[in-house]
């Protein structure tokens, strides 16, 4: 299975998720949009796996839902633990708090960048 089949296998994973989670709420795409301050049709597109959420509305979503994020990622295959992205993560962990804000903004600038290629 190619990278792009997979991240839209998870995609769909997560969209269902997402709906089923929604309706166990309770809300309506209408509803759960006001909730997080987007439309019904963008819930829609999350949910059909047109879109993918950045992670702040998907913090408002958890929370709106009053879900934990595990159960909206919960199809989602886990990756494989690689022992170095871990070993880096903690160096990370160690630094002062200033150090520590640089590093990770450093970190999402580079994999937003990577993202785009």
């Amino acid at each position: 299975m190619s990278t792009k089949e997979k991240n839209m296998d998870e995609r769909i994973a997560f969209g269902n998720s997402l709906s089923e989670k929604r309706r166990e709420s309770g809300f309506s795409q209408e509803e759960l949009g006001l909730k997080i301050g987007k439309s019904s049709n963008a819930v829609s597109r999350y949910e059909n796996a047109e879109n993918t959420m950045d992670v702040h509305t998907f913090a408002k979503t958890v929370n709106a839902l009053k879900a934990s994020p595990y159960e909206l990622l919960k199809d989602l295959e886990a990756p494989e633990p690689d022992s170095k992205i871990v070993s880096l993560f903690f160096q990370i962990q160690r630094l002062d708090k200033n150090k520590k804000k640089f590093a990770l903004s450093m970190v999402e600038s580079m994999l937003d960048n990577l993202a785009g290629l």
